[in-house]
Order: C-alpha cells, then structure tokens, then sequence
C-alpha cells in the first residue's frame, strides 16, 4: 500500500445552504485537477476535509475554490497525526439478540495489529470455508472503521494505522445479516480497546533554511525554541548560510511568516517528510485533550 503522506489538513464548509451543490462540484473538480489532494465531503454536515502533503499545497487547494466564487467558512489548519494499536491483539466476539420471535447473531474472530506509520487502515477478509459469506464481509469493515472513528482522541485529526484480519466467524441462516455482522465487529474492536491501548504518532520534517549570515544566529535560536534539533551549518554562496534541523510539523505551520519576521529579506526554507515519533501523554504541550490522552500509551521501543 502506497504510505499515506497528507501531513496537513484543513476543514471547510459553505457558509449558505443554497451553495452546497456548487460546493460539491468544486470539490469533485479540485480532486479532479489535484489527484495528490485527498478532498472528501461530508453528506451529513454538508462541509469537506482537505488534507494535503503542504501548505502551499492546501493553498492553491482553497484557490481552486475560491475561484467557484463560493463563500465558504475555513477551519483551522492541522496535522494530520497517525493513530494505532500497541500490540496485536486476537479476540472472538458473538453478537446474539433475541426480540421476541425474532433474533440477531453474528459472530467475528479477528486479529488487531499496528501497521506502519503512514500505510493506513489495512482490512484482509482471510478466512477458511464459509464461515463468513462474502455478503457480510463489508458489514465487518464497516463496524470495525466505526469503532476506529468513535475511538479517536478529541480535537485534533488522526488516521488509523491499523491492520485487522477475519480469520473466522459464523452466521445464522435467518438471524445473521450484514448489520449484524458490524454491530458484532465494532463490539469487538472495542473490547480490543479495553485490551490495549492507542499510541499516537506525529510527523517530523527535515528543514533547511538558506538565509544572510548574520540572521543565523536568530534562525536556530527561533528552531532550538520549536523543539527542533540543529543538524548543522553551513557557507554558500556569498554571505549567505544553509541551516539544517529536524523538527516536528505541529511546532512548523505558518514558519513562512515567521522567518520573513526573523530574517527579513531574501532568506527561504525547504521542507520535506523525514519520519513520524510517537507522541507521549506526557508531552508538556500535547495536540489532545486530557481525557483523549488518557487513553494513548507509550509503545515500548
């Protein structure tokens, strides 16, 4: 699976019903245009997430539509951070119901492991025989990506990096449908919640600013205050020095702004994607709330 690098989101709806519809059409033609863009919409609020590998990325994203002449109402800008399990974890959960004559069951054996920060949600239906007709399969996911939606930690964005693989169940030829199936499948991530526990991964960047010489100093006392770490330093042409550190994308968004405040004149950055680092509940600065914290552990190295 190819890895996931949208690093920044943004959250945007508008601002009048009567543009939902054009809303809708500037999105499908923004995916249309920008292929590395991932816009989805929202049917139930009416509003869209744009995520994006960049900022400017994003920008000439809310170009795009603003040239719909649409008002829209933007949210603040994020880090898409990356979510998943701390071990792998089997478990075997039967749904059964009985309402009067008529009754419900399905039952789901499956296996939850950590995937690789940046692969995503990964869903392998590898079961033997029949156990599971393929008809219910899609019930499975879905139940399983509902508990993982409802389990995010609040106030800010996470996607799930988390493998889970069917490897057994059984149905009841009157009582077992596909909804059944999910209401089985997000019981059991569930309870493999109460099992486990979620760790919560962050994207650091590679920055490299190239500014006047005499602003050094300025510029890695400005990074130093960002958590980042110096790499190192060096000459280029004239009087002009390249600047190299490691810092995480939450303590970077809006850096353009500001170093042209630090280094006013013809300083400039590059950034690109270096790896992700777990983020501990300790952090003194975390990106979630207390009670979302409470549910992230420190993945042993």
């Amino acid at each position: 699976m190819k890895t996931d690098h949208n690093l920044v989101q943004l959250c945007l709806r508008p601002r009048s019903h009567q543009d939902r519809a054009k809303f809708v059409m500037a999105i499908r033609s923004l995916r249309e245009q920008s292929p590395s863009i991932d816009a989805s919409i929202d049917p139930a609020t009416g509003g869209a997430v744009i995520r994006a590998a960049s900022e400017a990325e994003l920008r000439l994203a809310l170009d795009l539509i603003v040239r719909s002449r649409i008002d829209v109402e933007i949210g603040p800008l994020q880090v898409v951070h990356r979510m998943s399990v701390t071990n792998s974890v089997e478990i075997d959960y039967t749904h059964k119901k009985h309402i009067g004559a008529e009754g419900e069951f399905a039952r789901v054996k499956l296996i939850v492991s950590p995937n690789e920060a940046g692969q995503g949600f990964r869903f392998d239906p590898n079961i033997i025989g029949n156990t599971v007709p393929d008809v219910y399969i899609p019930g499975v996911e879905k139940g399983v990506l509902s508990a993982i939606q409802s389990s995010e930690p609040a106030d800010f964005t996470a996607v799930a990096d988390i493998k889970v693989v069917l490897v057994d169940g059984a149905f009841h030829e009157i009582d077992s449908s596909a909804s059944t199936f999910e209401i089985a499948s997000r019981a059991a991530f569930l309870e493999v919640l109460r099992m486990t526990s979620l760790a919560l991964f962050e994207p650091v960047m590679k920055v490299e600013v190239v500014a006047q010489e005499d602003h050094a100093a300025a510029i890695i006392e400005d990074l130093k205050s960002r958590n980042g770490r110096i790499q190192g330093q060096q000459g280029t042409r004239g009087d002009h020095v390249l600047i190299a550190g490691i810092v995480s994308l939450e303590n970077m968004l809006d850096y353009e702004n500001a170093l042209d405040v630090i280094a006013p004149g013809h300083s400039k950055y590059t950034m690109q994607f270096d790896h992700y680092v777990q983020v501990s509940p300790e952090h003194p600065d975390p990106p979630f709330r207390p009670a979302a914290a409470m549910r992230l552990v420190s993945v042993d190295p």
